[in-house]
């Protein structure tokens, strides 16, 4: 994908952030409720329309669809740990994103830039779940989560990917 496509603006930008957010809060209380093999683990799925923002609007849809998920579903769940882990996550994986995104777009692919997007989001939800618990063998779940992390990433990367290239074509820009 190019960041030099003309990015979505306007009312267009708002709608669209309003879409990926609606979509990625449902595609995440959804994703919640499917149990996985390991605690901490989630496929991920919803972290798409935080790439599709990224890729069709730029950073700061990326992050309004990514605060906006993570605020939303705290308010339905609850749970604070969640909230903290999930928050301690995108602070290292939004920056990690966006500047793979901005700066080496045509070096590397949408699908290799979320699966460093997920690697860092697990190394900041388990450097917070250590905190938060004062359990340093949590950190024996990593290697799992960055091992999930490759699959999930590069199946996250390539399907935000085609809807992108999708998505620029219905609106006439590809």
């Amino acid at each position: 994908m190019d960041a030099r496509f003309e990015r979505v603006s306007g009312p267009r930008r708002l709608a669209l952030i309003s879409l990926c957010s609606a979509m990625a809060i449902v595609t995440g209380a959804a994703e919640s409720l499917f149990p996985l093999p390991f605690p901490g683990m989630r496929l991920g799925i919803a972290n798409v329309f935080n790439l599709l923002a990224l890729i069709l609007s730029g950073p700061g849809s990326s992050v309004s669809v990514a605060v906006l998920r993570l605020f939303l579903l705290f308010f339905l769940s609850g749970n604070m740990f969640s909230l903290t882990c999930g928050a301690a996550g995108l602070l290292l994986s939004l920056p990690v994103t966006i500047v793979l995104y901005e700066r080496h777009n045509t070096a590397l692919s949408i699908p290799a830039i979320s699966t460093a997007s997920a690697f860092a989001f697990n190394i900041g939800q388990v450097a917070a779940a250590i905190i938060l618990t004062g359990e340093p063998a949590i950190a024996s779940y990593l290697p799992l989560l960055l091992a999930a992390a490759v699959i999930t990433g590069l199946a996250v990367g390539r399907l935000a990917e085609t809807l992108a290239r999708r998505l620029r074509y219905l609106l006439g820009r590809d």
